[in-house]
């Protein structure tokens, strides 16, 4: 019998959010722009950073949502939370959400990373399905 292979390719994005701190969501009807205190890292030499934002488009507030875990950065047991996004957004009008790792899939953007709120910090989880684009807004 005849196989086949293919091989997953990974996603070539052009700008990186590791590391950097997202402070605010502002959302317009099912849209919605990330900002970083600080822009984004181009993933291209000279790998530099740019001053910038993302956009999500059409998001689908249903099956966006926000994991919040205790006991930041531990491993073993914890205990959690899981809100919907928009929920979120409510909840912590103040925030600092340092992006550790971004994940990307069919409609969906993921960051894990670090939330800082209300004097606690949570190891934290944001899912977002998004029917329309992401896009990267840069001023370069």
């Amino acid at each position: 019998m005849l196989m086949y292979q293919t091989i997953r390719d990974n996603i070539h994005i052009p700008y990186s959010l590791h590391d950097m701190n997202v402070i605010a969501f502002e959302v317009s009807g099912n849209d919605m722009r990330m900002r970083t205190q600080s822009g984004m890292v181009k993933t291209t030499p000279p790998y530099k950073q740019v001053d910038g934002f993302v956009e999500f488009h059409d998001l689908d507030w249903n099956f966006s949502f926000v994991y919040l875990m205790g006991g930041y950065g531990n491993i073993g047991k914890f205990t959690g939370e899981k809100l919907y996004f928009k929920d979120f957004i409510e909840r912590f009008p103040n925030f600092g959400f340092e992006v550790i790792d971004e994940v990307f899939g069919y409609n969906q953007t993921k960051l894990w990373g670090f939330l800082s709120a209300n004097r606690e910090v949570y190891d934290c989880v944001i899912e977002l399905y998004h029917l329309g684009d992401m896009v990267y807004v840069t001023e370069e």
